[in-house]
């Protein structure tokens, strides 16, 4: 074998026993991927973009996902830094950790919240809800209401 092939197969090697010892993270769900099949004992990652300079956040909220099949174990958030090219400042990413716990189908509902389109949650405590609209009030346009999106998990009996 040449040296040139031993450099390139180490690598790739590696890879490959990394990949089988399942090494490489938890699988990561998009804003379009709702329908999620898993392993009891599985973690996976849902992704969301955020753009917090226009004050938007995202939050798990009721009906909570069942405990007996999905739990929650993290959130995190990556911001991007204001490079020059994003222009009103910053965006990210929002990233809900979850472990399949036990077989079944539930429901993982996340809120994104505009600057003020949520009540709730934060030092007042309880969960985090769209906010009311006043009656009598000009309806709100689409950028600035409360949207939640509904992920369906199934946990396959590992």
């Amino acid at each position: 074998m040449t040296s040139a092939v031993r450099r390139l197969a180490l690598p790739a090697l590696l890879l490959t026993a990394l990949t089988g010892c399942g090494l490489t993270g938890p699988d990561t769900y998009e804003l379009d991927e709702k329908h999620i099949q898993v392993d009891a004992g599985e973690e996976f990652t849902l992704s969301v973009p955020v753009a917090t300079a226009m004050g938007e956040w995202w939050y798990l909220t009721v009906p909570e996902p069942d405990p007996d099949i999905v739990r929650n174990t993290d959130k995190r958030e990556e911001i991007d830094g204001d490079d020059g090219d994003n222009v009103g400042g910053h965006s990210g990413t929002d990233f809900f950790d979850f472990k399949a716990v036990g077989p079944g189908t539930t429901k993982i509902r996340l809120i994104q919240c505009p600057r003020g389109a949520c009540a709730g949650g934060g030092d007042a405590g309880g969960p985090i809800t769209p906010s009311p609209v006043p009656s009598g009030s000009p309806a709100l346009s689409k950028e600035y209401r409360a949207t939640i999106h509904t992920y369906t998990v199934t946990v396959r009996k590992s």
